[in-house]
């Protein structure tokens, strides 16, 4: 991960889209004004929870703080734009306790079973979740499809075996993490493509861990 980049974009969304000084953007990340000197200048690197903050809260596109290469402002956060407290509120769909072979159920008060709060039910880390779209054909065998979005979590530390949203050479790719040999393995879930093989000397990073996949029908 290029630190130097990150760090200037980081620096270009406090100024300009959040339009904060460093103090009082400190005081908002819980950090002191030193740290986002630091991260600004690239000398250490932007935390993954920074950014997934900016995201969630700022609607700053994480993507484009990763590579870029996304408008600045076109994140696929979980309710882009809502108020941290809304955000836990989520959404509540009655669930029928009947199943349908054909036709369309109708509810009724003696149907409905409970009320599902999607965001109970899909989030984890609220704060630290954003939905991207999927482009491509690689992890088709992982029932994961052109189109589809998915729900990631860059809140929790990535476990061989999961399915991941990686930064690789400042491209974003959703692959399988695993490991061979005791080296780190991009695997693809379609025979068509080769597997990508994690070296010291690569721009390589884990942006988060993919929780669920939402389909269109």
């Amino acid at each position: 991960m290029n630190k130097v980049e990150i760090g200037r974009r980081h620096r270009e969304a406090r100024e300009q889209i959040l339009k904060m000084s460093v103090s009082a953007y400190a005081a908002a990340v819980g950090v002191k004004d030193v740290t986002v000197y630091s991260w600004e200048s690239g000398r250490t690197a932007v935390p993954h929870a920074v950014m997934a903050q900016l995201a969630s809260t700022y609607g700053v596109s994480l993507p484009w703080l990763l590579s870029g290469k996304e408008p600045r402002t076109e994140a696929p956060v979980v309710l882009r734009g809502a108020r941290r407290s809304d955000r836990s509120r989520g959404i509540k769909i009655p669930m029928l306790a009947l199943g349908v072979s054909a036709g369309v159920p109708t509810a009724s008060d003696d149907t409905i079973e409970r009320e599902i709060d999607l965001a109970e039910m899909l989030l984890e880390h609220p704060d630290s979740t954003y939905f991207i779209r999927v482009v491509g054909d690689s992890m088709t065998d992982a029932g994961i499809s052109d189109g589809d979005t998915l729900i990631v979590d860059c809140a929790v530390t990535p476990k061989p075996g999961q399915v991941v949203i990686a930064k690789v050479f400042g491209e974003l790719t959703v692959k399988r993490y695993v490991m061979r040999d005791g080296q780190p393995v991009l695997r693809a879930e379609n025979r068509r493509y080769r597997d990508i093989t994690v070296t010291p000397d690569m721009d390589f990073a884990i942006v988060g861990v993919v929780r669920s996949c939402i389909k269109s029908f």
